[in-house]
């Protein structure tokens, strides 16, 4: 009864636009006219401060938790809602109603859905984000190698575990979200002209 309402609050509540609220009322301007123009927690680390940047990736992080965290609590298919919820507050990030429908990535918002879905894979998965962004200083290649790691994981926790087939579909589903969201800066990755965090930034 309450299931289809709830996955419209998560859309909502993962579609306010942390980034560019924090940004107009901190710096009194638009953090879509600077850097990349994404709205999400890596563009205000690198054109705001560390500060900045750190308290959207918590909140972010915090409201993609406790939407499909909580609100499955109170379905009569927890592990189902909590998928479709996880999916809908993701989706709210990166199609923000609230900015025309052009938001976030969806990294962060994965990121406190993955915890709330799966929280061994997603453990390992920001482990693997904060070793390879601290070996390569790439932000984007630290967030591919999570979705990859979420992925595997959550393939190997269905195989040997408790946990059940709707934590695989958000595995392998946030895999595919993440990949899709990144590939201009896959490009640049190739092309050896992503930007790195601490450096001055690249032309193009």
């Amino acid at each position: 009864m309450y299931g289809p309402i709830l996955i419209f609050l998560s859309f909502m509540i993962g579609s306010i636009p942390t980034g560019y609220i924090l940004v107009k009322t901190v710096r009194k301007h638009d953090i879509r006219e600077s850097g990349s123009g994404n709205i999400g927690f890596t563009n205000v680390l690198r054109n705001e401060g560390i500060v900045l940047g750190t308290i959207v990736l918590v909140v972010d992080v915090a409201k993609a938790f406790a939407a499909p965290f909580f609100f499955s609590s109170i379905t009569s298919n927890p592990p189902l809602y909590r998928l479709l919820m996880g999916i809908a507050v993701i989706l709210g990030n990166i199609f923000t109603p609230f900015l025309r429908f052009k938001g976030g990535k969806g990294v962060a918002s994965g990121l406190g859905v993955a915890f709330a879905v799966n929280p061994p894979a997603a453990l390992i998965a920001l482990c693997i984000f904060g070793i390879v962004v601290k070996i390569t200083r790439y932000i984007s290649l630290g967030s591919l190698s999570a979705a990859g790691g979420f992925a595997l994981s959550s393939v190997i926790l269905y195989a040997v575990s408790s946990y059940g087939v709707y934590s695989l579909i958000f595995g392998l589903l946030i895999f595919f979200v993440v990949t899709v969201r990144h590939i201009s800066n896959i490009k640049r990755l190739l092309q050896g002209r992503e930007n790195k965090i601490g450096k001055e930034k690249k032309s193009g």
